[in-house]
């Protein structure tokens, strides 16, 4: 765990990530990952911008001729248009989307702590939240990676995957979301998808109560829901609520502890909810 910790205190600074580049200054490897975390439809066309040696300033004047015509050979209008609305986006407002947890972390501490908070507790309540007001920048590339389509745009495939392991299995979205960051940052990755395993084994297990319950163990749901509730308020708000009061180092500490130290209580609750279900014996 110490390792972990030095690990991510030692990270490079965010002034040396893609995020924070200036767009003429992007290398030809820095547009060939931009392109790539566009969506899974963009593997037919990285290359090519690789090839080309597209960098920064040939990135930004390209057009639709541009990308239509020879090398590219673009001929899907949506893959062009949906291109073109990233590129405008991003000459406006001279920045890309965080492309790592990390990257995101150094953007919006506050909201990676309440992320980390709230996802551990209340996933589908979480995800709704990013649905419907973090749309864009957190819940369109979270649905991107975890229920990933040929098309730049989701079709009802897509949400018919995304919706049903939402309401039964939410912890799975998570953790596809972490495997896919395995090649960017192997040791958080593997540590955020054990703990998301060790919570659907007490999804699991709490939908093995229910079916083996009486009526008596529904009507008791509402108040195990408030108690949570009243737990997670009570232990986390003072961070998630007060941050932008704290100084950083205080935040970064709690981060690191929610990221790598949480799956030992997750681990203790997974014992207590085996045992209580008697499939293992105390």
């Amino acid at each position: 765990m110490m390792v972990l910790v030095y690990r991510a205190f030692i990270a490079k600074p965010s002034h040396e990530m893609l995020l924070s580049k200036p767009l003429n200054t992007w290398s030809v490897k820095d547009v060939t990952l931009w392109v790539e975390h566009l969506g899974v439809w963009t593997n037919q066309y990285k290359e090519t911008f690789r090839r080309e040696q597209i960098d920064g300033r040939s990135l930004s004047a390209l057009s639709n001729e541009d990308l239509s015509a020879a090398p590219f050979m673009i001929e899907n209008w949506s893959h062009r248009r949906f291109i073109l609305e990233e590129l405008h986006r991003l000459k406006k407002t001279r920045v890309t989307r965080p492309q790592t947890f990390w990257e995101y972390k150094d953007v919006n501490p506050g909201m990676t702590l309440f992320l980390l908070v709230s996802l551990r507790n209340f996933p589908r309540l979480t995800l709704l939240y990013l649905y419907l007001f973090d749309y864009n920048d957190a819940f369109l590339p979270f649905i991107q990676t975890v229920c990933q389509s040929k098309k730049p745009l989701q079709d009802w495939q897509q949400w018919v995957e995304f919706l049903l392991l939402y309401f039964l299995l939410p912890y799975q979205l998570l953790s596809v979301f972490s495997w896919h960051s395995l090649g960017v940052d192997y040791w958080t990755a593997g540590v955020v998808t054990f703990h998301t395993a060790l919570l659907m084994m007490v999804d699991v297990c709490f939908y093995w109560t229910l079916c083996g319950g009486e009526i008596s163990d529904f009507r008791t749901l509402p108040k195990m829901f408030w108690l949570q509730v009243t737990e997670v308020v009570l232990n986390s708000s003072l961070y998630v609520l007060l941050w932008p009061l704290l100084p950083l180092f205080i935040i970064n500490i709690e981060i690191y502890s929610r990221l790598y130290f949480s799956y030992f209580i997750t681990a203790a609750l997974v014992k207590k909810t085996l045992q209580t279900v008697r499939l293992l014996r105390p």
